[in-house]
């Protein structure tokens, strides 16, 4: 993690809570008690106590459930004690450490990392040895391209990979901790269906085997489109453009950080999002 160097900046409370996390950080986990953050920030346990319980109280939780430090999993408790504190932009400052990432770069990572392993993927040579081999290994020649996507591309490394890329591309804090973050939820979004390696490595096959047989597409509207259309809000085809900017705005309204009730809302939009981009986009 980064080191501010008191000879070339003045530290806010901020920047000293940074580097007490920082010196406290082993791996991808963190642990500071509640005291010492509460130190830094000049307040007292009694005024502490009085606003983490009225925020409990309000969420229907017990005072009991305070917890004694701050971790990897209540960073969130601690951006809001920040902000109680009229400190500037902590979720922003916190990020760009990569001690923490808001509901919308996520979605940002999301997107960001079935384009740059699309890009990927389509930049690779076929090996024609092993392609020959995947098909004759299989009676369903889509198998066979599946077991070559499969056989070729390590899932692992291509999460870590964009990982990485994110990260230097938002210029953020890259270690273990800001990469398990971002990792748990690209595998969070595989468990739960937001992302698809069949939909991603199957958007690629024309492409990558050009020769490949396939039944005829249907383009037109049936049903199952028109359903699709209206789970994302849209009563006519858009752009592609269009499309991907209301997936997003859809993803970030209904998301489950932001919205309790929004799990099964966005596991439909994005499976909605699929059969358009599939159906109506790819060439």
């Amino acid at each position: 993690m980064r080191k501010y160097s008191p000879q070339l900046m003045v530290l806010d409370e901020i920047d000293e809570i940074i580097e007490e996390i920082s010196s406290r950080t082993v791996g991808c986990h963190f642990q500071v008690p509640v005291g010492d953050i509460l130190e830094i920030l000049g307040m007292g346990n009694e005024e502490y106590f009085r606003f983490r319980y009225n925020r409990r109280s309000s969420a229907g939780s017990g005072f009991s459930e305070i917890p004694e430090d701050f971790t990897e999993q209540n960073t969130h408790e601690l951006i809001d004690l920040l902000e109680h504190c009229g400190l500037e932009d902590p979720l922003g400052r916190l990020e760009k450490a990569g001690l923490h990432f808001s509901s919308r770069t996520l979605i940002d990572l999301q997107e960001f990392f079935v384009s740059v392993t699309l890009n990927h993927i389509l930049s690779h040579t076929v090996d024609v040895d092993l392609l020959d081999t995947s098909l004759s290994g299989c009676m369903n020649p889509e198998d066979g391209y599946r077991f070559y996507m499969d056989a070729t591309f390590d899932r692992d490394q291509l999460k870590s990979r964009a990982v990485s890329l994110f990260l230097d591309y938002r210029s953020l804090e890259n270690h273990a901790l800001s990469r398990w973050l971002l990792l748990t939820y690209l595998d969070r979004s595989f468990r739960t269906g937001y992302l698809q390696w069949d939909v991603l490595f199957e958007h690629c096959f024309d492409d990558l085997f050009p020769d490949r047989r396939h039944a005829p597409r249907q383009l037109s509207l049936d049903p199952e489109l028109q359903e699709a259309l209206q789970e994302l809000e849209l009563d006519y085809v858009p752009e592609l453009e269009q499309l991907k900017k209301q997936f997003r705005a859809l993803m970030f309204k209904y998301h489950p950080d932001r919205n309790p009730d929004g799990l099964e809302k966005t596991r439909r939009i994005n499976s909605s999002y699929s059969l358009l981009l599939t159906a109506l986009y790819r060439s």
